[in-house]
């Protein structure tokens, strides 16, 4: 039996079932197994910043200008100085750290590197990711597993890295929607 590096799970196919680690796909609900790349989605990471920004400090202007006026109107000059200063540094302070949370949330986007992997893709909507350190390696798992499923019953056991993304933050293929109100038929990524 091959031995495991750090960061390995085993994957074997086992009569009716392809294991990856603990999970089990049953091999008749595997759709296809493909190489694929998966590229960070930057751009929409600074849409969403640059909307997440402008709220935000249109907000902080409203809110600031509504607790001026109210500070004025009902506070009596000895207190309004200090009550207007007051609220105007809580308004930036939590207006800074909105924008400290944006930025870290662009960062862990933007700084993400494209994973090149295999994904095993099954009838309904779950997928693994597996991957290897160079793309012969990956094309080679691809092939593997795809004899494996063509014919179960010679079996196959390998250690493979596995990776763990965040989806939200990944291109994952073609965007698919030829159903319903939201019809958008095949956007390629």
């Amino acid at each position: 039996m091959p031995t495991f590096r750090p960061g390995q799970v085993e994957l074997r196919v086992d009569k009716q079932l392809l294991w990856i680690g603990q999970a089990a796909y049953p091999l008749h609900n595997i759709a296809r197994v493909f190489p694929v790349t998966l590229y960070p989605r930057s751009a929409e990471a600074f849409g969403r910043f640059g909307r997440r920004v402008a709220v935000t400090l249109v907000s902080a202007f409203v809110v600031l200008g509504i607790g001026q006026f109210s500070i004025e109107t009902a506070s009596s000059r000895s207190t309004r100085s200090d009550t207007s200063s007051s609220f105007t540094h809580f308004v930036t302070t939590v207006v800074v750290i909105a924008l400290i949370v944006y930025v870290v949330e662009l960062l862990r986007v933007v700084l993400q590197k494209p994973q090149h992997v295999v994904a095993i893709e099954t009838n309904g909507s779950s997928v693994a990711l597996i991957t290897a350190a160079d793309a012969a390696s990956r094309r080679a798992l691809t092939e593997y597993i795809a004899a494996a499923i063509e014919d179960p019953r010679g079996g196959l056991l390998l250690h493979v890295d596995t990776l763990t993304i965040n989806p939200a933050h990944y291109y994952f293929g073609d965007t698919v929607n030829v159903h319903g109100t939201g019809n958008v038929g095949r956007i390629s990524t």
